[in-house]
């Protein structure tokens, strides 16, 4: 039988990032969809027969409410369907967590294997894992997340609040906010769910942690790129290029960081490295710190926290090709970065 080629660091790096992070987003999305449904665009007919109703009764958007008890109408009728929205969302949106929290983590325990086996040139097994009662109480918390922000909404629609169009749509705004709050909390929670297949294999073979940010990653993520810890212990508290975001975590075990966030842990053990070539962990902080050199990230991280991130690591020494180097110094003078994506190809 053909010995199986162990990958470069370079194709782990890109396995992790790329194909293993898909499978991850794809489950989110499966969740997210079950739970969200059509919930948006019901949302957004909503947002359209309340203007139409406001403009109908009060002649513009600009308009203050005059008529009370036309106002009351129009209020208790946006607050029904509100109800009628949020009220089945929020099991709806458990129960799609509860029915693929399993699935997250043994996507985590294949992922490990499908990893380690390219590392090692190994095969490797996938673990047996299953969901912890934390995860599961994760899971469930996300009912409370949405009623809150149905309450918040129902609260704000009160004729004594709602006199005027702006904020009516500020009621809705807050209602179907309830969407994103959703969506983060899947998110959040497959990661975990992930995590914890990712960690049963690493504990199964007797490995270290080792922490895989994305390309483009946040400057609290890039932080934590390439540091190894013991199955058991946390990594440091608080870590960011940025040094106004220094701090603000507690310990962790590992990621997720952040909601949205799909950083993870692979399993690392220092015999893998090869002879004459620099072992994953240094490789993966030196693609970190050329991240932050090169502004890569998400257009909803500021531009500002990307330039105080690059100029701390000028100032603590990038260890970068000069070019990169001059790059970071030419965008911290301008204050900006005139493009963060991240390039695609070789």
């Amino acid at each position: 039988m053909m010995a199986r080629r162990r990958s470069s660091n370079d194709e782990l790096i890109a396995f992790i990032q790329g194909e293993q992070t898909d499978a991850v987003r794809g489950l989110e999305d499966r969740i997210i969809g079950e739970a969200v449904g059509e919930t948006d665009a019901r949302f957004g007919e909503l947002q359209r027969r309340s203007l139409t109703a406001w403009v109908t009764a009060f002649g513009s958007v600009g308009q203050e409410a005059r008529d009370a008890s036309m106002l009351r109408r129009i209020l208790a009728s946006i607050r029904s369907a509100i109800r009628s929205l949020l009220g089945p969302l929020a099991p709806r949106s458990r129960r799609a967590l509860n029915r693929h929290l399993a699935e997250a983590v043994q996507l985590g325990a294949r992922q490990h294997s499908a990893f380690t086996a390219r590392a090692t040139s190994r095969p490797a097994r996938a673990p047996t894992a299953q969901p912890t009662q934390r995860l599961r109480e994760t899971a469930t918390a996300i009912s409370d997340a949405v009623t809150r922000r149905r309450d918040r909404a129902l609260g704000l629609l009160q004729p004594s609040i709602a006199s005027r169009w702006s904020r009516v749509t500020t009621g809705i705004g807050v209602a179907r906010s309830a969407l994103s709050v959703v969506r983060a909390h899947v998110t959040w929670t497959v990661g975990q769910a992930v995590q914890e297949g990712l960690t049963a294999g690493i504990r199964a073979i007797g490995a270290r942690k080792l922490w895989v940010s994305e390309r483009d990653a946040c400057v609290s993520c890039a932080a934590y790129a390439g540091l190894v810890a013991d199955v058991g212990d946390d990594f440091p508290v608080g870590l960011s290029w940025d040094p106004s975001q220094r701090g603000r975590t507690e310990p962790l075990a590992g990621p997720p960081l952040h909601p949205h966030c799909r950083c993870r842990t692979v399993a690392w053990k220092d015999a893998w490295a090869v002879e004459g070539v620099p072992p994953l962990p240094d490789v993966l902080r030196r693609e970190a710190r050329r991240s932050i050199a090169r502004g890569w990230s998400l257009p909803t991280e500021s531009g500002a926290a990307r330039i105080r991130a690059a100029r701390e690591l000028l100032r603590a020494g990038a260890g970068l090709p000069k070019s990169v180097e001059e790059f970071a110094a030419l965008a911290v003078r301008a204050g900006r970065f005139a493009n963060r994506t991240v390039p695609t190809g070789p």
